[in-house]
């Protein structure tokens, strides 16, 4: 990608997370909208309970492009959304990554970790250290209602 692509995403040009977005569509499902941020259950569930949080107001990249006000509101829905993620899915440890390198649009991504998930200790994105052992059956819609539910 050259610097002129690289500078059309960044403003927003055609960005999928703008608002507004489905509710569901190929990567995600609504779980509920926030005070500044909408709330997604990821459909790749390999990390059980994985969630994207999506800053709603407007198309903004990094967070020095929020006001202190806007900023404080993101994070503290993604206090209230990782909290939410944890009590449901009661996890091992939490990885909150906000990177947007493919999609610069404002983002967190919840991601429940275990010490036996297949990357443990290591990042998600890293080699498999082994191979996934099943987990119990819950419905992705099951799994969001009860997200919702301790929000």
């Amino acid at each position: 990608m050259d610097k002129t692509q690289w500078e059309l995403l960044v403003s927003g040009a055609r960005c999928p997370m703008d608002a507004p977005r489905p509710a569901s569509n190929e990567f995600w499902d609504l779980v509920a909208p926030l005070s500044v941020s909408s709330l997604y259950l990821a459909k790749n569930q390999t990390y059980r309970g994985q969630c994207s949080l999506i800053f709603d107001l407007r198309h903004a990249a990094r967070p020095d492009q929020l006001s202190a006000d806007e900023w404080a509101a993101f994070c503290g829905d993604l206090y209230v959304a990782q909290r939410a993620v944890v009590s449901v899915t009661r996890p091992d440890h939490v990885n909150i990554e906000s990177l947007g390198n493919v999609v610069p649009h404002l983002h967190w991504h919840v991601i429940a970790r275990f010490v036996d998930d297949v990357h443990f200790p290591d990042p998600i994105w890293a080699p498999a250290r082994r191979a996934a052992k099943p987990r119990p059956a819950v419905t992705d819609d099951a799994l969001a209602r009860a997200i919702m539910a301790v929000l």
